[in-house]
């Protein structure tokens, strides 16, 4: 019989956040996949998980995927994980992935930690919808193509972003999105100084302006999705507003709905982001 392929969620800072099931999985498979070793050690290290790991990474993926689907087909078991939270968003897998469910090899998921949801359910931003874009090119010409092609998405917009490279990728957003668009700066998410920073672009941009000493870590960016103009929200709101004295949300929202019009999907998001 093959092995199977573990796709193990690890914590993206703090050790606890970790499940039962991860751990258990960690210890017992015969392999461990890690994006660095050195990394992933002291993960192991606070579990007492003494195991087998190598490494596998972008620089080797190609290289290693031939050999690992040779071992998973002759029944060993393996656990891929990220340096932290969940394998292959915008890290290493997807040929190891794909290899082995060619192969029949079963792929099983072990969930967990991810930047890119635990930065949105924090942010205040619409979460019914989202596209998650992770790291933009690197070049100035570049990021604004990518982001041209991102401003009238009326979605919330995900993205990663490097200390090194966080400042210019604010003020690219600021010139293509505006500056006035909402969006939340999240930092260092479950560590020591965590923090969720500014409401608008501007806000961001004066932010990491004034305060150059505490760019550490990588960032992840929640970018409110370009309104649609032809909707009177302050027509909403006022309705709300007086509607909630009295009722629930959820009656406010369908009352407000056949007052104006609106499906109620679109007042509901505005009612979360207001905090009706």
């Amino acid at each position: 019989m093959p092995g199977q392929l573990n796709i193990v969620s690890t914590p993206i800072g703090n050790l606890r956040d970790i499940t039962f099931r991860a751990i258990e999985v960690l210890k017992s498979v015969d392999l461990i996949l890690a994006e660095d070793t050195r990394v992933a050690q002291k993960l192991l290290n606070h579990y007492a998980i003494e195991n087998k790991i190598t490494s596998f990474n972008l620089i080797n993926e190609n290289q290693k995927t031939k050999t690992l689907i040779k071992k998973l087909k002759e029944g060993k078991n393996i656990a891929l994980i990220a340096d932290a939270g969940t394998p292959l968003i915008s890290d290493p897998g997807y040929l190891l992935i794909r290899s082995a469910r060619e192969e029949s090899i079963q792929v099983i998921p072990v969930p967990g930690c991810s930047a890119a949801i635990a930065a949105l359910t924090a942010s205040g931003i619409a979460s019914d919808k989202f596209t998650f874009y992770g790291f933009l090119p690197k070049t100035k010409v570049k990021r604004a193509k990518e982001l041209r092609k991102l401003t009238n998405r009326s979605e919330t917009l995900i993205f990663y972003e490097s200390v090194h490279r966080i400042v210019n990728t604010i003020e690219s957003m600021k010139e293509i999105f505006g500056e006035n668009r909402n969006a939340v700066l999240c930092k260092e998410i479950t560590k020591l100084y965590e923090s969720f920073l500014g409401s608008n672009l501007l806000e961001i941009s004066n932010y990491l302006s004034n305060n150059p000493d505490r760019l550490k870590g990588e960032f992840t960016i929640i970018v409110q999705g370009k309104r649609n103009t032809s909707i009177d929200y302050e027509k909403i709101d006022f309705i709300l507003s007086l509607l909630t004295l009295e009722l629930s949300l959820k009656s406010s929202i369908k009352i407000c709905a056949k007052i104006t019009g609106y499906s109620k999907k679109i007042i509901y998001a505005y009612a979360l982001e207001k905090q009706y």
